[in-house]
């Protein structure tokens, strides 16, 4: 049953419709509930806040000596909001740990995974990948990976599979027309795959998969939203569709996809780090945020009837890089979807769900610029009516992952300032000398918030590494990345507040095809690129040197990595050595792989490529970011 094409469904109307969906599929192992949901959400809450009281008040007793001045009061404000941040990512990743070691779901709470014998029984399902001038070796691989793996399921009959391209190049075009030609001729039977070239990019991705759900949408009850680097396994897509037909309530359930295949140092580092922590990450989301997490924009299942009637996205208004259309779309559309009643959950027990990544570091600065600039447009949505609670906290903690830095470069510059400028190297410096009993305990509880679940994360799966080898190699790549992160996470501090002051000033981000390849960075390049930050590192070690040379081991790991950013730049996007090892997943070979070299055939003409089944064309109505106030 299809909801009403209408932004806001009021209550009679959800409670009818809920009914009947609840009456087509019964309870089972595959159901999804959140049992103790406002609890679950009390202690978390608590336990973040009572840490973050308890790093305040060490902090305020390290400064308030003498009272607290007005600079004095901004350090701890903005000490406030970076801590208590980090305090939630704290409890959260540990809540995720203590569901893995117990072997619970972070959902339903429940050990064991669904049944078999009650599996439901499978739905008609689009595989939908947006492209917008991809290298089509990659996105040929990635197909071939995920639809091969489901061919061997046996049950790939229900599936088709769409190529939504938004190129503007006609040479881009006939590319994209052979590869899926190639693939068609490997797949002859199934599932059905087809390509679709729009004429013009309106509305970037939301709008190129808007335009699906018009036109070909009736036509199937779900759709998996793929990334032009996305492989899933067979088993994870049928999967999802399972959980989403046994779960009439859902409206997304979204996987969690792990960086793989990228060879550079950088590639290694971060695909190692999430292979280890953001399951865990994950899990912690999943328990507290239950059926209200976010959806990530790639490597999920939708209900289309659902995206349709509640996900339609409107600009913001405005010009660019703060209205205009929103760069971080996907955390909007859930927001729309739970507006509407509609459960969004993450699941990340479902294994098989890869993507890729830049592999070096200024293509990634390129992603994170883009979405430093969504995550902004997010905060103006904060006041808007009818977004739940947890909407609005999901806005405001990808709002903080950027607004962290500069408030943590304020608390810096402002120690560096006093220090510089008082006679005797600054009353903070003299604080943390003479007060040991409030500084050790402050520092060990920050060091505690920081790296205690990333080092349980480490041990945990060194320990279910096979063979002494192995395990050895994972534990070296694994405290070297620690290393690594330590070293950029200073670094990063000062290019997101630079993201910040440029989108502020009016600058906004680019929407472009996305860098993926092994791109090395050449030494000129990196040096021209990376000199303005180190030397702006530099003259601030030789200032406090002169000028209050005891602050200056408290800085230095602070300044390393801004120091050393020509050298991360080049070395980063280096081919990694055969020691630093790869993720779990595809050590162990568990990620899917196009095990056939489609060969080059001779080009075949467009009009072998098998066009899009008949339209139906039902229109998307755009829903309004703030519900009038009679309707809210």
């Amino acid at each position: 049953m299809q909801l009403p094409p209408r932004g806001t469904v009021d209550a009679l109307s959800r409670r009818v419709l809920m009914q009947h969906r609840s009456e087509a599929i019964q309870p089972s192992s595959w159901t999804l509930t959140e049992p103790a949901l406002p609890l679950r959400r009390g202690v978390m809450a608590g336990l973040a806040m009572a840490t973050t009281a308890l790093g305040i008040h060490w902090l305020t007793a390290l400064l308030g000596g003498g009272g607290i001045d007005a600079l004095e009061g901004l350090v701890i404000a903005a000490f406030s909001v970076t801590f208590g941040f980090s305090c939630i990512a704290f409890w959260t990743m540990m809540a995720g740990i203590a569901l893995r070691l117990s072997g619970r779901h972070p959902v339903t709470l429940q050990r064991g995974a669904p049944a078999a014998e009650d599996a439901p029984p499978l739905a008609r399902t689009a595989l939908v990948m947006p492209a917008y001038n991809e290298d089509m070796g990659d996105v040929v691989h990635c197909l071939m990976s995920t639809l091969q793996s489901l061919r061997d399921t046996g049950q790939s009959e229900a599936f088709d599979c769409f190529l939504l391209s938004d190129s503007n190049d006609p040479a881009q075009r006939e590319r994209e027309r052979e590869a899926m030609a190639r693939l068609q001729r490997r797949f002859p039977t199934g599932p059905g795959l087809y390509y679709r070239a729009r004429d013009e990019n309106t509305g970037r991705k939301p709008g190129n998969i808007r335009d699906f759900c018009e036109r070909w949408g009736a036509g199937y009850e779900f759709m998996v939203v793929l990334d032009a680097d996305s492989r899933m396994t067979g088993e994870a897509l049928l999967t999802l569709v399972r959980r989403m037909v046994a779960n009439p309530q859902a409206g997304i359930i979204q996987t969690v996809p792990l960086p793989v295949g990228q060879r550079t140092v950088l590639g290694r580092f971060q695909q190692l780090a999430a292979s280890l922590h953001a399951r865990h990450i994950a899990n912690g989301l999943a328990f507290w945020q239950g059926n209200s997490t976010n959806y990530w924009g790639h490597n999920a299942i939708i209900r289309i009837a659902d995206f349709k009637a509640c996900c339609g996205l409107s600009p913001l208004p405005g010009r660019p890089p703060l209205g205009g259309d929103i760069m971080s779309h996907d955390y909007v559309e859930a927001g729309l979807m739970r507006r509407a009643g509609r459960s969004v959950y993450v699941l990340p027990e479902i294994g098989g769900s890869f993507e890729g990544m830049p592999g070096n570091f200024i293509d990634d600065l390129k992603r994170e610029r883009r979405w430093c600039q969504g995550n902004l447009q997010h905060l103006r949505l904060l006041t808007g009516r009818g977004w739940r609670p947890v909407t609005r906290l999901n806005f405001l903690l990808g709002g903080l992952a950027y607004l962290t830095a500069p408030l943590w470069l304020l608390m810096i510059s402002a120690g560096i300032l006093d220090a510089v400028v008082s006679p005797d190297q600054g009353r903070w410096v003299n604080a943390a000398a003479t007060r040991p009993d409030t500084v050790v305990p402050l520092i060990g509880l920050s060091l505690m918030v920081l790296f205690l679940p990333r080092l349980i994360g480490i041990a945990l799966a060194t320990r279910e590494q096979t063979g002494h080898g192995r395990r050895w190699s994972l534990l070296r790549g694994s405290l070297l990345e620690l290393g690594f992160g330590i070293l950029r996470s200073p670094l990063m501090m000062v290019l997101y507040s630079g993201f910040i002051l440029r989108i502020l000033a009016g600058r906004p981000a680019r929407w472009d095809t996305s860098l993926r390849g092994r791109r090395r960075i050449p030494a000129r390049e990196a040096w021209r690129l990376g000199t303005p930050i180190a030397a702006g590192a530099l003259t601030v070690g030789l200032t406090v040197a002169m000028g209050a040379p005891s602050l200056l081991p408290w800085l230095l790991p602070a300044l390393a990595g801004p120091l050393l950013f020509p050298l991360f730049l080049q070395v980063t996007s280096l081919l990694a050595p055969a020691w630093l090892p790869a993720t779990p997943a595809e050590s162990r070979r568990l990620v899917p792989v196009n095990p056939i070299a489609v060969g080059r055939s001779p080009r075949p003409s467009a009009a072998s490529v098998c066009p899009p089944p008949a339209e139906d064309y039902r229109p998307m109505p755009l829903q309004p970011l703030s519900i009038p106030a009679g309707r809210a």
